[in-house]
């Protein structure tokens, strides 16, 4: 039987908190906000780590404010997917090995061209490290290799993906392309290639645009990932044509109900293919991903959470915490 996972991509995107519609207080702490969304979801995908590689005592909190079995899905650090490193979140190993005033990009990151090969050896072994306390604990879903939008089909990258399995033992690597040169491009061979490799292939929905992956129902692994990034088109032209969308203005869109029906039956046909489907979404604006996770949760005849009944009950316990500790803002 086909095990389905709903979740989002991010527990703490800025305008999911921002808005104070599915948290029930702004003034929540990172471990409150996580045990609060755990309550609701049983996955969630970490996109902090694109950013600046995660901590091994960050997993391990995560591991303790969770229930067993919820699964986190991590997203590799930007160095391991064709994009540019943040200059202030450079790991100091990695630091060492590029010159002291290294090349940089417009948005001041450092210029990928500029690290030595042995450089990604490094990363993946401190990525390894710090996500060792989730994979102690059975605790990982996917690791995903978003790669970046400009990376275009070669043989040398598609050889570079057929060595993730191997850069990470035992942990399910899944790769997300963002150029159409792959998908359909080379759909046959990349596919082919990935399923020899072990390596899932992400399904997206997203805004038909020029550049835009097709929503391929294809899996290559027994795990599945369904990512789904929304359809306002405008956003994505936006970016297309050279602005800078904030995250909320590039993802602001809010499923239907018959949306989501097409697209339960899109999960059905990956979880005929595979073991385990993931469906989380991206659609970060307000409280949009959450609303239509839950929704989602429901139409898979799974347990929804009932918000208000949740919220209720978290300020009745903060409230109670406040008679006790003077000074607590419930």
């Amino acid at each position: 039987m086909t095990e389905y996972r709903v979740g989002i991509c991010s527990w703490t995107d800025p305008s999911l908190i921002k808005e104070g519609e599915f948290y029930p207080a702004r003034s929540m702490s990172a471990e409150e906000r996580l045990r609060y969304y755990a309550a609701a979801f049983d996955t969630v995908e970490v996109d902090s780590s694109y950013y600046a590689l995660p901590s091994a005592r960050n997993a391990a909190l995560w591991v303790e404010r969770t229930p067993p079995g919820f699964l986190f899905n991590v997203k590799a650090y930007s160095l391991m997917t064709g994009h540019h490193p943040r200059a202030d979140a450079l790991p100091a190993d990695l630091r060492a090995m590029v010159p002291a005033a290294p090349k940089t990009t417009r948005r001041g990151e450092i210029d990928r061209a500029v690290f030595p090969p042995e450089a990604l050896d490094r990363c993946f072994a401190l990525f390894r490290e710090a996500l060792r306390p989730l994979a102690e604990a059975g605790r990982l879903g996917y690791i995903l290799f978003q790669l970046a939008p400009w990376i275009r089909f070669s043989e040398g990258t598609l050889a570079y993906l057929e060595t993730l399995s191997d850069r990470l033992p035992g942990w399910t690597v899944a790769v997300e392309f963002r150029d159409r040169s792959w998908i359909p491009g080379h759909a046959t061979e990349v596919f082919d290639t990935l399923a020899k490799a072990k390596v899932a292939t992400v399904c997206v929905d997203a805004p038909d645009t020029p550049n835009a992956i097709p929503r391929v129902l294809e899996a290559t692994t027994d795990s599945a990932i369904l990512r789904l990034h929304g359809r306002n088109a405008a956003g994505w032209l936006a970016q297309l044509h050279g602005d800078e969308p904030a995250v909320q203005e590039k993802y602001d869109y809010l499923y239907s109900d018959d949306e989501l029906v097409e697209l339960i039956q899109d999960a059905r046909v990956l979880g005929a293919k595979a073991r385990r489907v993931f469906i989380v979404f991206n659609n970060n604006n307000r409280d949009y991903p959450a609303q239509n996770a839950l929704a989602m949760r429901r139409l898979l005849g799974q347990p929804a959470s009932n918000f208000p009944a949740l919220k209720a009950d978290w300020r009745s316990r903060r409230a109670a915490r406040k008679d006790l500790l003077p000074g607590v803002d419930p």
